[in-house]
Order: C-alpha cells, then sequence, then structure tokens
C-alpha cells in the first residue's frame, strides 16, 4: 500500500487480555501490513517492552491502591444503576494531560485510540491533536464518547437533548456535569474532526444524539478478529480439551454475568432456555449441555433448565475450544456494541444466537450465521435456539462453513487494512484540498 501512515495506537486496557487484545490486534495487522507503528498504553505490557507506557510498573500499583480505597469510600463514580462514570468533566481527565502528551515524541500520521477507560477525555484529544495535527481515529467500544460522561446509554432520552439532568446521576449528586461535558465535546469535534468508527448499530445510536446527530465524520466498520487463532476444531477434540464430553449433546455455550447487570440480559437468557425446554420431548431435553464460563456460574447454574457445566474464568488460549466444542453460541446481551465473543464465536466456525442489536446486526442477521431475535424478546430468542437445534446435519455444516467465511471476509486483517487506508486516504484529499 503507497503512503502508508505513521500510526500510534493509544489503549487505555492490557492488551494481552480479555477486551483489550482487540487494539492488539490492530498493532498486530499494521505491522504485518508493513507499517510504521507504535502503542501507548497505560501501564507497561511485559510482553511487548516496545509499548510506550504512562505510567511505570510500581507508580501502576500505586495508583491502583489508590483508585480501589476512592471506590470503597465512594468517591469514584463507577457504577450508577444501569449508567458507568469514569470521570466527572470533560476538562478534568481520569490521567492529567501531560502525562500522556509527554510520551508522544514523534509525529504520526494517525492516532487510533480504541479504549480511553480512565486514561483519556475530550481535553486529552484535543491536546494530542495540537501537538501532531493529524488525523484522530475513534473506535467506540461502548458509548461513552458520544454521551454526556456514561459508558452506557441504553434508553437514557436526555442523550437526544444534549444530556444535563442526567438520571444516572441522580437528584443528590452535587453537580450534573453532563450538558457541560456534551458542550465541550462539541467543540472539540469542531476543532479536532476525528473520524468515528461504529458498526451498524453504532453508527444508529449516533444519529440519535444531539452531539453526532448531523456530524460528518462517521465511518461504518468491521471488528478484527485474529482468524489464526480464533479457528474451527474438531468438536469432540475440541470438548474433551475441556474435560467436556460432546458426543451426541446438543451444545450451548455462553460467559455468565451478574443477574443484576441487567444490559448483559442473564434473566432474558434463562427465561428463552426455559422456553426453549418446553419444545423439547424428554429425551430431547436430555441431550442439551450448557456450557458456563466466567466467575459469577454459582448464581445462575441453580437457575439453569438443563444440565450444565461450569467452566469458570477460560484463559485466553482455551476459548477457540469453549466455541468449537458448542452447537452455538448465546449472546443475550441488550445494550453493546459488540460483544467481540459474537465475532470470535463465528471465526471458529460457531453459530450465534443474539439480539438484534451490536456486532450481530452486521454478522449474523441475514448471513446464516445463527439467529438474530428482537430485542429483548426472550420467545424469539428461543425460537432462534431450536432453529438451531431442529438443522440437519447437511445445514449445520453449511452454517458453520458460512460462520467462518463470512469472519474471513469481514474480520480479516486485511479487510481491516483495507478500510483502514480508505478511510485515512478520503480524508487526507479533503485535508489537502482545503489547503489548496
Amino acid at each position: 500500500m503507497a503512503d502508508k501512515p505513521r500510526t500510534l495506537i493509544i489503549s487505555s486496557v492490557d492488551p494481552t487480555k480479555g477486551t483489550g487484545t482487540v487494539a492488539l490486534n490492530f498493532y498486530n495487522a499494521l505491522r504485518k501490513g508493513g507499517f510504521e507503528v507504535d502503542f501507548l498504553t497505560k501501564y507497561p505490557v511485559p510482553a511487548h517492552p516496545e509499548f510506550l507506557h504512562v505510567f511505570p510498573e510500581k507508580m501502576g500499583r500505586i495508583l491502583t491502591g489508590i483508585n480501589q480505597k476512592s471506590v470503597d469510600m465512594g468517591l469514584y463514580l463507577g457504577q450508577q444503576g444501569n449508567h458507568a462514570f469514569d470521570y466527572g468533566r470533560e476538562n478534568e481527565p481520569p490521567v492529567p494531560t501531560w502525562l500522556v502528551t509527554r510520551k508522544i515524541r514523534k509525529r504520526y500520521d494517525v492516532v487510533y485510540i480504541v479504549f480511553w477507560y480512565q486514561l483519556l477525555s475530550y481535553q486529552t484529544i484535543r491536546a494530542i491533536y495540537r501537538k501532531l495535527h493529524c488525523q484522530i481515529h475513534l473506535r467506540c467500544p461502548d458509548n461513552q464518547p458520544i454521551a454526556g460522561g456514561c459508558h452506557f446509554i441504553g434508553a437514557c432520552p436526555r442523550v437526544a437533548a444534549g444530556c444535563g439532568q442526567c438520571p444516572g446521576l441522580g437528584p443528590q449528586a452535587p453537580e450534573d456535569f453532563t450538558a457541560f461535558n456534551i458542550e465541550y465535546r462539541r467543540k472539540a469535534l469542531k476543532k479536532v474532526k476525528p473520524i468515528i468508527y461504529g458498526n451498524t448499530h453504532m453508527q444508529m445510536i449516533y444519529r440519535n444524539t444531539a452531539l453526532l446527530k448531523d456530524y460528518p465524520r462517521l465511518e461504518t466498520v468491521y471488528p478484527l478478529v485474529d482468524n489464526a487463532f480464533f479457528h474451527p476444531l474438531d468438536q469432540t477434540e475440541a470438548g474433551r480439551s475441556l474435560g467436556i464430553d460432546v458426543q451426541g449433546r446438543f451444545v450451548l455455550f455462553f460467559g455468565c454475568t451478574i443477574l443484576d447487570e441487567e444490559r448483559k440480559g442473564m434473566r432474558h437468557l434463562i427465561h428463552a432456555l426455559e422456553l426453549f425446554r418446553d419444545t423439547l420431548s424428554p429425551q430431547e431435553h436430555s441431550r442439551v449441555l450448557l456450557i458456563l464460563a466466567g466467575n459469577h456460574t454459582e448464581s445462575i447454574q441453580p437457575l439453569l433448565p438443563f444440565e450444565s457445566q461450569a467452566l469458570g474464568y477460560i484463559p485466553f488460549d482455551k476459548l477457540p475450544a469453549a466455541y468449537a466444542a458448542a452447537d452455538a453460541f448465546l449472546c443475550p446481551s441488550t445494550d453493546d456494541a459488540g460483544p467481540s465473543m459474537v465475532n470470535q464465536s463465528l471465526s471458529c466456525g460457531t453459530p450465534v444466537v443474539a439480539f438484534s442489536i451490536g456486532t450481530a446486526l452486521d454478522m449474523v442477521k441475514g448471513h446464516d450465521t445463527g439467529y438474530c431475535a428482537a430485542l429483548c424478546d426472550d420467545e424469539d430468542f428461543a425460537h432462534g435456539i431450536n432453529l438451531i437445534y431442529r438443522s440437519s446435519p447437511e445445514q449445520a455444516a453449511q452454517r458453520r462453513a458460512a460462520c467462518r467465511n463470512i469472519a474471513l471476509s469481514k474480520t480479516s486483517e486485511e479487510g481491516f487494512l483495507r478500510g483502514f487506508m480508505e478511510v485515512y486516504q478520503r480524508y487526507r484529499k479533503k485535508s489537502l484540498s482545503l489547503r489548496v
């Protein structure tokens, strides 16, 4: 590719763990594509000593301890009902701006921001732009960059009105900073003109916010998955590697979260599984096996209407086997830009049953890679499970192939690089024409 932009990736979370690996995938893809790329994160990454970091390891441990004490004392905003806040006013970022910008010692053509939780605010982004005067690309794994401060806006009507009177802060809050943040962000967007990425689900949310309803630099992109790591495996062997006998069973895999985290949809899933059970004969019921992953299985397992096996926290290197061992991955989230597990499952050739939100709108709906149920419709979700269950062996094989094919076509490194360059070149030409 000609004129490959020098790129700095910024991500606040550990790029070797969980969802943080999304940013590492971008880094690896750019490197393989021959780009000059650096990575800036909050703390050192032992596996990647070349990565830039804001704080040394010792300081990181001290700050983590201070932050935990703040949480215990109620000083940190944290979770407020269905809302989650990282910081208050936009001009008071979680990490002082100069601590971030002093680590940027090169010239870059693109700053690619993936996660900014507990690291950046729009003030920091403005400072980075003033220093580099380059393209700023924002990926939004949650709603934080587009609302007045919270990560998940749900059905909150205040976002369309420009925030203020935030129900997440409540009347006891000493100050409602959300309207101030929207105005601050509007001015920052005018100055910085960042390119804001999002899937189809996120694009619909953007256009219903006061901040972005008329914003011209919105781009639809697909996620990037390491399709060499997440790949199809023999189902029986995959199950055996996890200590599970899947032969002759209909296996459903999902990740457990606490029941009270409404947006993760555990209550919807339990009800949908009950509805699915009611469609089965006793013999069919005995075939179904649920595989649970996560740290909250002890509260969920007694409520499940099928035999289940809890795996607890699954190490990242075991995730491909967990997907491959299943006949379907169940994603009951009702408010999520992703989640990344949907894309990982498809890359492993495992169909997905999900509600019609997030990445499922692009990767599942209309592609015979699973089933997209109407949002919060438990009966429709149960219908999707039953659809997978009633499939013939030939239909199941075709669906697994479709899952892998869509992963390779939409979430591959080649697809990411192609889309990245198309966006970069398009806005570069616009910038050059403005200068002329």
